[in-house]
């Protein structure tokens, strides 16, 4: 038989695990240590690289994010998807000096096309990058 105390520790204990399982993570305006927060970020950079001579996306391009006229650079790969998000840029970088080039063994760079999603500062700015197949 189960005591009148071990039975009120177990349903003060199934209580506050039940409350634990359920509630949602803190988080102090960060999604972690390492990263900036949004606020404190510039322009975000996102796109695609696109395939011109059989359609679709290509995965695993070089994605190269440099200023103008400047000696900063930051590279990535796109995902398997052909997706790549450059974030990070100070609020100060004039979103018109950020230039994005991409590159994959077989084909060349047709051209980049940039849209910007709003004229809202710091508004997220899509650059596709149309990739065709490389002479042999």
């Amino acid at each position: 038989m189960i005591s009148g105390l071990t039975r009120g520790l177990l349903a003060a204990g199934l209580c506050v695990g039940l409350g634990l399982a359920t509630s949602a993570p803190a988080r102090a305006g960060g999604s972690g240590l390492d990263e900036p927060d949004e606020a404190e970020t510039g322009t975000p950079f996102f796109g695609f690289i696109k395939n011109l001579t059989l359609g679709g996306t290509i995965p695993d391009a070089k994605v190269v994010a440099s200023l103008k006229g400047g000696n900063t650079s930051f590279v990535i790969r796109g995902d398997k998807s052909g997706h790549f998000r450059f974030t990070g840029f100070a609020k100060d970088v004039d979103p018109d000096k950020v230039e994005i080039v991409c590159s994959v063994d077989g084909y060349k760079l047709a051209r980049t096309v940039r849209r910007k999603l709003s004229s809202d500062p710091g508004a997220p700015i899509e650059v596709d990058c149309l990739m065709s197949k490389a002479a042999p």
